[in-house]
């Protein structure tokens, strides 16, 4: 079984150069991490035909007025897909811009704390999609791209198989790795487009074009 994730950037291999053939055919449902426009989001569960799952990014203010039709969106809620238990966080740390999604350290706090009675109903966390990293893991120096306390306090607390994540792209010369292990959860920048084996316990081998030609 197969998860499809995308954020940040309209993929070519996903759009403009699309072939089905070239994903696999487990493919279960889709994540978005954000940043996406509505319409790629609608058309990526047209030509996949399976469900799409999104938080805001902080460019998708929009979104209130026009969201994806049929997508359904994840922020301070458990959703369960395929037998899994997904947690979804919109938004990036706050950055005083006037038309954004962004929320401050205590605010993304209070949304977890929200949500904890579903947590603690449901018992576990499998996967987390979130726009921004976790403090300390793929995160970036500057006001925008500082990763959340919460989350990285959530992996310690939960231990969720993976966390997904999007906002730090990886062409900004972070130096960042696509993938890394931290306190037995992994963590993914979901940048383009990348595809998860969620039946192993082994860091997920990727399908993605990041530095590949067209």
């Amino acid at each position: 079984m197969k998860l499809l994730v995308v954020g940040d950037t309209v993929d070519p291999q996903l759009y403009d150069h699309f072939r089905r053939s070239r994903f696999p055919e487990d493919i279960r449902f889709i994540v978005s991490v954000g940043d996406l426009p509505a319409w790629y989001l609608a058309y990526l569960m047209s030509v996949f035909d399976v469900p799409l799952y999104y938080v805001r990014g902080n460019h998708d203010f929009r979104f209130d007025e026009n969201p994806p039709e049929g997508a359904e969106n994840l922020d301070g809620r458990i959703v369960s897909v395929s037998g899994l238990n997904v947690l979804g966080f919109e938004g990036s740390m706050y950055y005083q811009a006037q038309h954004a999604v962004q929320r401050t350290e205590r605010e993304m706090w209070l949304v977890w704390q929200k949500v904890r009675p579903q947590i603690l109903l449901r018992r576990r966390v499998d996967i987390v999609v979130a726009h921004a990293p976790p403090f300390g893991i793929h995160d970036g120096e500057d006001e925008c791209h500082r990763g959340f306390l919460t989350f990285s306090k959530l992996i310690h607390r939960y231990r969720p198989r993976f966390f997904i994540h999007g906002h730090t792209h990886l062409n900004y010369g972070y130096r960042q790795k696509r993938v890394d292990v931290v306190n037995h959860t992994t963590v993914v920048n979901g940048y383009g487009y990348y595809v998860l084996n969620l039946e192993t316990d082994d860091p997920p081998q990727s399908v993605d074009n990041v530095g590949k030609e067209n």
